[in-house]
């Protein structure tokens, strides 16, 4: 597991995982995460930490809890979808100024990304052989 980075609120950082083992699929729709206290002991961090973490996960309506005891990922398959293509959106911003500097047309990048994409798949079949 990364470790924290000291620069951002850790449990900004623990919602950002999160939010991310959920569009993973590490997590589903529905499906029951880890208490406060078994997050904690797993990230080692301070249990109200955790705690402030899945307080702003009910407010934006990530998780739920069914009566203060168990959390679950929400139910709502929209919010899910939405979730997934605004961390999609703010990756590619990212990606975008990142490379911004180098001038390059949408040919010129779409052409790099099939290049990355067969890289990659050769790599997965390398190693399913």
């Amino acid at each position: 597991m990364e470790p924290f980075d000291k620069r951002i609120p850790v449990y900004e950082q623990v919602i950002k995982r999160m939010k991310k083992d959920i569009i993973t699929g590490k997590y589903h729709a529905g499906e029951a995460i880890p208490s406060r206290r078994e997050l904690a002991q797993m990230y080692q961090i301070n249990p109200n930490t955790v705690q402030r973490a899945y307080k702003e996960m009910e407010e934006i309506g990530l998780i739920y809890t069914d009566k203060n005891v168990l959390s679950r990922v929400t139910n709502d398959e929209h919010y899910l979808k939405n979730l997934k293509s605004t961390i999609l959106n703010e990756a590619l911003d990212k990606f975008f100024d990142d490379i911004a500097f180098m001038g390059l047309h949408e040919n010129q990048l779409i052409e790099y990304i099939h290049r990355y994409y067969e890289k990659k798949e050769g790599a997965l079949d390398a190693r399913s052989e």
